[in-house]
């Protein structure tokens, strides 16, 4: 997997992001008047009281008790109605898993950081959902995953969605195949082959009354290929009449 953000489970830390989410709908109170300790302590005591039924919830499911956390939940809702984590993992606990999340699901493998509260952070988008999750592998305790455990991730938009960004970063992180061994049509030439190239390019100057570029490519056929004797022969005949014309123009001149 590449890397993400890790999302460590636990009573205290999702308590504090639910309990801010929780918050965040609650209206400003109007101004009061002045109370004594006593008047004071009173509801902050009561907040507490709530709020912990909250962390137990969490902290009970992520040692499989689902049945008392759901109390704990139900408990901490009487105080925070309006609680959308308390509301979103009540659902986790008894809504039957198919109406959940969809059947179909690929597979990831938990690496040494990595935990069921990270792994829905990164695929579905929230933390809170690792209940979930561990219903949709049948696992009974979400806090005792361990690394190298295969966790089936729900076939979800997100899901897919990261799937995809992590399979194209995967593949430009990946070096490139080693070549495969040239076939025999892409061969390299061997020394005959290249004098019998040589020899022709040969001809193709003596054609054309080149009789230097003609020994020349005969020169390099030899070289290649000393048993060529189409290029030795062509050649000593190329000489004979570079010497003949030679002497035909010391006449002439």
């Amino acid at each position: 997997m590449m890397n993400q953000t890790r999302h460590i489970p636990g009573g205290v830390a999702l308590f504090a992001a639910a309990t801010l989410a929780a918050c965040s709908t609650a209206q400003a109170p109007s101004p009061a008047p002045k109370a004594n300790a006593a008047t004071v302590s009173q509801p902050v005591a009561q907040v507490a009281s709530s709020t912990s039924h909250f962390e137990n919830a969490l902290n009970l499911l992520q040692s499989g008790d689902s049945k008392q956390a759901d109390v704990e939940l139900h408990t901490y809702l009487l105080t925070a109605p309006d609680s959308k984590p308390a509301h979103d993992l009540v659902a986790q606990i008894e809504t039957p898993i198919d109406k959940l999340l969809p059947s179909d699901s690929f597979v990831v493998t938990l690496e040494k950081d990595d935990t069921l509260s990270s792994l829905a952070k990164t695929y579905l988008g929230d933390s809170l959902k690792f209940y979930e999750l561990a219903r949709y592998n049948d696992i009974v305790a979400p806090g005792k995953v361990r690394a190298g455990q295969s966790i089936k991730i729900p076939k979800t938009v997100s899901a897919l969605a990261v799937q995809r960004d992590s399979d194209i970063a995967a593949k430009s992180d990946a070096p490139e195949p080693p070549k495969a061994a040239p076939s025999k049509s892409e061969a390299v030439p061997s020394a005959h082959q290249l004098a019998q190239a040589e020899f022709k390019k040969g001809l193709l100057a003596f054609q054309k009354q080149d009789l230097d570029g003609a020994i020349a490519a005969w020169d390099k056929a030899l070289a290649l290929d000393p048993t060529c004797k189409d290029a030795e022969l062509n050649r000593a005949q190329a000489l004979r009449l570079k010497e003949k014309l030679k002497i035909l123009k010391s006449k002439q001149g």
